[in-house]
C-alpha cells in the first residue's frame, strides 16, 4: 500500500524501498 492519491514520487520511492528491505529480510530467513 502506496499513501497518496495519487501517490506522489516520494511515496512511491518510500514504497519501494520498504518492499526491498522486507524483501531482503525474507531472503536472509529463507538461507539462513
Amino acid at each position: 500500500y502506496v499513501p497518496g492519491c495519487p501517490p506522489t514520487a516520494e511515496a512511491l520511492l518510500y514504497g519501494i524501498l520498504q518492499l526491498q528491505k522486507k524483501i531482503m529480510r525474507d531472503n536472509k530467513i529463507i538461507r539462513s
